[in-house]
């Protein structure tokens, strides 16, 4: 059995899923602290259903929304500084507070993985004991076309960490988008972000092993599959939204449909999105109107309108997840999906294992271009597979090749993705036959 758990506030909610059965659903526990309610609702679990409990993926996304975000040491590898305020890079209002500082330094590659300029690391090693003179504990580092070559980032990294190895230092070619902007914000954010995800990891991890000893502890990400808890202190960032993804991927498996088209109807509204190989779709980016968006690849649930082309060939879910049902849905959608159960705690117990490979390449004809890719699906399969998925429960739902804009010829970008389950796993998902697609 799965258990799907959301953290909030001091309050935890469990569902229990028995291979597609939700076998207990939406209890929730609320204590004088977050740790408490964790260990009372974990306890109450082990009360009732023992040694049949195999894996728990949390939900810590709500958590992660409302804590302060730490303190950041902005370090941005370019060139040359900015000209003038005009070409400063701007953070989102809610992020640009945490940087306490932002240091310059020389470098940088072009979109070929070249150096725009020397790595001026002996300049940014005399300068290193100022920089981290305060009570410096989190730094972010970015670097202009890391996507093509981290090598300046890398380098920058491995002397903040062999001046002090507790400094928690998050980098941007960790996260994939062609704008600056965009990876800057991430990797600072990330970097806010780590202590109390590291915070969360500490205390789910200890919580689990005092009532679940065997389970194997997991938490969910945005694009609706999950990662080992051990990740939550390097890349909470692909935990902050999980809980659009989750929706989806919970509708879609009490429905029992893995691939097909999902509508979640709220108090908020009706938003679609869609199941492909048992996992939503999902993009690159969240996008934040005209702030920089989160490069963390997150399912993609958009607003419903009267518009929605509708197809009597293509499977459909239509789950109604408001509290009152005395107003009928709009559009006139009729719901197909009783909603009894948490959707969204459904999507977080059903979830599997996922993993992303997401870079550039330089190919010399359809022979080279065949070959990278080849070998990107490769390297996300074994990437699954360290996450702890079984090799033969573990397939590629998406396989995707994208010319680079801009008058690149010969460079492209692979983006794959790969999901699979531990062997105890394996019927407890959506049927696994459409896991082997890609789009």
């Amino acid at each position: 059995m799965r258990v799907g758990l959301r953290l909030e506030g001091t309050s935890c909610r469990t569902v229990v899923l028995d291979g597609l059965t939700v076998v207990s659903a939406g209890q929730e526990v609320h204590a004088g602290s977050l740790p408490e309610a964790l260990e009372s609702s974990l306890s109450g679990l082990r009360r009732e259903f023992g040694s049949g409990i195999t894996e728990i993926t949390v939900d810590v996304g709500r958590v992660l929304g409302e804590r302060k975000l730490a303190d950041v040491v902005a370090i941005r590898i370019s060139p040359r500084p900015p000209a003038d305020a005009f070409h400063m890079t701007v953070l989102p209002p809610l992020v640009e507070p945490a940087v306490t500082r932002t240091v310059h330094v020389a470098g940088g590659h072009d979109l070929r993985g070249r150096p725009l300029a020397p790595l001026d690391l002996e300049g940014f090693l005399a300068d290193l004991p100022g920089i981290l003179s305060r009570d410096v504990r989190n730094v972010a580092v970015t670097s202009v076309g890391s996507t093509a070559s981290s090598d300046h980032e890398t380098r920058i990294a491995d002397a903040i960490l062999g001046n002090d190895r507790d400094i928690r230092i998050s980098i941007s070619s960790d996260f994939y988008s062609s704008v600056f902007r965009d990876r800057d914000y991430t990797a600072i954010l990330n970097s806010a972000l780590m202590q109390t995800g590291e915070d969360l990891a500490v205390m789910l991890e200890a919580a689990g092993r005092r009532q679940f000893p065997a389970a194997l502890l997991s938490f969910a990400k945005n694009d609706g599959g999950r990662a080992p808890l051990s990740r939550l202190a390097l890349a909470p960032v692909h935990g902050l939204r999980a809980e659009p993804a989750m929706g989806i991927l919970g509708a879609a498996t009490l429905a029992g449909i893995p691939e097909g088209e999902v509508i979640l109807c709220t108090e908020a509204g009706a938003m679609v999105g869609h199941i492909h190989g048992g996992l939503p779709v999902a993009r690159s980016l969240i996008r934040q109107g005209f702030d920089a968006s989160l490069a963390s690849n997150a399912a993609i649930l958009e607003p419903y309108t009267a518009h929605h082309p509708v197809r009597a060939d293509f499977p459909s879910v239509i789950a109604d997840l408001r509290d009152s049902k005395d107003v009928a849905l709009p559009f006139g959608l009729v719901p197909t999906l009783s909603a009894a159960q948490d959707a969204a705690l459904v999507g977080s117990a059903a979830a599997p294992l996922t993993a992303w490979i997401d870079r550039l390449e330089t190919v010399s004809g359809r022979v080279d271009l065949k070959r990278v890719q080849n070998l990107a699906e490769d390297d996300a399969h074994s990437a699954a597979v360290q996450l702890g998925a079984t090799p033969g429960q573990t397939d590629i739902i998406e396989s995707n090749v994208y010319a680079m804009p801009y008058g690149n010829p010969g460079i492209v970008r692979i983006r794959v993705q790969a999901a699979g389950e531990t062997f105890a796993d394996e019927e407890h998902v959506l049927p696994t036959a459409a896991r082997g697609a890609t789009q």
